[in-house]
């Protein structure tokens, strides 16, 4: 089993997603593949600076203080490390 965070299904979803929408986004009903898709690509950026991020830094410190970079999470059920169980 891998590391907590190794983000394996995030990379599966990065890698396959598009041929698999390719071939069968027509399976899917109309209403739902506009969701379907925002929904998995939301997945994908999850935790990424591409969502939006906070920048935290101690202005007190003293000599160069380092900021810290906190990245959003997508917040979607669907996602593997935002998911309810």
């Amino acid at each position: 089993m891998g590391k907590k965070g190794s983000g394996v299904i995030k990379q599966i979803l990065k890698e396959h997603f598009n041929g698999f929408w390719a071939l069968h986004a027509q399976r899917f009903p109309v209403d739902y593949r506009d969701d379907i898709e925002e929904t998995v690509i939301k997945t994908i950026r999850c935790g990424t600076k591409d969502l939006g991020y906070a920048r935290y830094e101690c202005l007190g410190c003293e000599g160069e203080p380092s900021p810290k970079f906190v990245c959003f999470t997508c917040k979607s059920r669907f996602c593997h490390g935002c998911g309810k169980k």
